[in-house]
């Protein structure tokens, strides 16, 4: 069994601004929503492709955090967080702006991709 991608990252994130798997109506900004949307695994490590998406209240906060965000999960090779070792990480796309539901809230979104496995 893997370790759950959306527990790392919210451990790995949540020092930088809350970070949770869902947009919950009434979410006070700022904070981060993490998703796994591909990947592969072997019976060794898995490689989650994931995308981190921030909203805040104003494109230059947004911009920020999404940067802060980068260079945490950027600089998380060969690390531990929360027991589990995360091997490497690249980034697909960088930060990018995005709608967000709620018309008043700044978005940017960017996707990486991990590998980890237990320790």
């Amino acid at each position: 069994m893997y370790p759950n991608v959306h527990e790392v990252l919210i451990a790995l994130l949540s020092p930088i601004a809350t970070t949770v798997k869902a947009k919950r109506q009434g979410q006070p900004l700022p904070y981060n929503v993490v998703r796994r949307i591909g990947g592969a695994e072997d019976t060794i490590t898995d490689r989650p492709i994931v995308r981190v998406d921030t909203y805040a209240h104003t494109d230059e906060q947004a911009e920020q955090i999404k940067e802060s965000c980068r260079q945490r999960i950027t600089d998380s090779g060969c690390t531990l967080v929360d027991g589990v070792l995360i091997d490497t990480v690249r980034e697909i796309t960088g930060g990018q702006d995005a709608p967000a539901p709620d018309p008043a809230d700044r978005k940017q979104t960017a996707v990486y991709q991990l590998s980890f496995r237990s320790i």
